[in-house]
């Protein structure tokens, strides 16, 4: 049986272990300490720029004719110039495309 008088003082250091390993398990494994985000990859296979908002990330470049990351979630793009929209969903690791077919963007999960 424990003495009333270290009670508290366990009480009080198996809450503060429970907040370390909360803290630890939410800590950025990215080493300058900026939050790490998951992220798709997305291959442009078409004539068209591409400035694309996913998640909570908008002003994503996805160039013509090029293979860059994005940030996961839904997926809204419009390439300025033409007018022509894309829009989908990229869950963390997958690989996205955007192909023509008949003169239109189309976003696909390779």
């Amino acid at each position: 049986m424990i003495p009333s008088r270290y009670f508290a003082t366990l009480v009080l250091a198996s809450t503060l272990l429970a907040a370390a390993v909360t803290t630890a398990s939410e800590a950025s494994p990215v080493p300058d300490g900026s939050p790490a985000s998951a992220t798709c990859r997305i291959h442009n296979d078409t004539r068209w720029d591409f400035k694309v908002k996913s998640g909570n990330t908008s002003n994503q470049s996805v160039d013509s004719h090029t293979t860059t990351s994005i940030t996961e979630g839904k997926i809204k793009g419009k390439d300025e110039n033409s007018g022509k929209t894309i829009s989908g969903y990229c869950r963390d690791g997958d690989e996205v495309e955007i192909k023509e077919d008949g003169g239109v963007p189309v976003l696909t999960v390779k």
